[in-house]
């Protein structure tokens, strides 16, 4: 077993997503994950990211105080980490929300988790104005399957026949026997090859 550093978004659950702003992460979100990274760097331990979004919290107030500037400072700052990463999908993956905290040694994505550049209805509202409800989510290439194929993760997690939701543990067990494989081969290798594998 490793010690790691574990950064996660949560989208929550019934009654605790209002809370939780829907997995949305504000301005203080990044501000916070770019703390616990430096944390991870100056301990020089491997960075593990849990990403579950469907996007950040936009808004004139986030706006105004910089929220921008806070998710590219946070995505550079994860691209130059001197230490092993990993990034789960492991629900929604949205945008720059997710990007931010995606740009990772080794992308594992859940079985039936998504990971896009914007929300199908987005996507159709900007392709077909005139007919919003088109239905694109195929053109997309959101799934676990399509990011494989397109390069975009390194490895699909296999959820329990009943998914994820309804069998966490299990589900639970199976990314941590992946994580800490992916994990055992990065940790052989050396700082400089790790940061020009991720930027390749």
């Amino acid at each position: 077993t490793h010690a790691v550093v574990v950064i996660g978004q949560e989208k929550g659950h019934d009654d605790t997503s209002m809370e939780r702003h829907e997995g949305r992460t504000y301005l203080e979100g990044f501000r916070n994950a770019e703390r616990v990274m430096r944390l991870a760097s100056k301990l020089q331990l491997p960075l593990i990211t849990l990403v579950d979004t469907p996007g950040p919290h936009y808004g004139r107030e986030s706006e105004e105080r910089g929220l921008g500037n806070a998710i590219a400072s946070t995505t550079a700052l994860m691209a130059r980490l001197p230490i092993p990463t990993i990034a789960v999908v492991i629900g929604e993956g949205g945008n720059e929300g997710a990007l931010a905290l995606g740009v990772a040694d080794r992308i594992l994505m859940l079985e039936n988790a998504t990971y896009s550049v914007t929300s199908p209805e987005n996507a159709a509202a900007m392709l077909y104005r005139d007919f919003p409800q088109v239905q694109i989510t195929e053109s997309l290439k959101l799934t676990a399957q399509d990011c494989l194929e397109l390069g975009i993760i390194d490895l699909i997690v296999p959820e329990p026949s009943t998914g994820a939701h309804r069998n966490p543990s299990e589900a639970a067990l199976r990314l941590k026997t992946a994580m800490e494989e992916e994990l055992t081969v990065l940790m052989t290798r050396s700082t400089k090859r790790i940061i020009k594998d991720r930027y390749r």
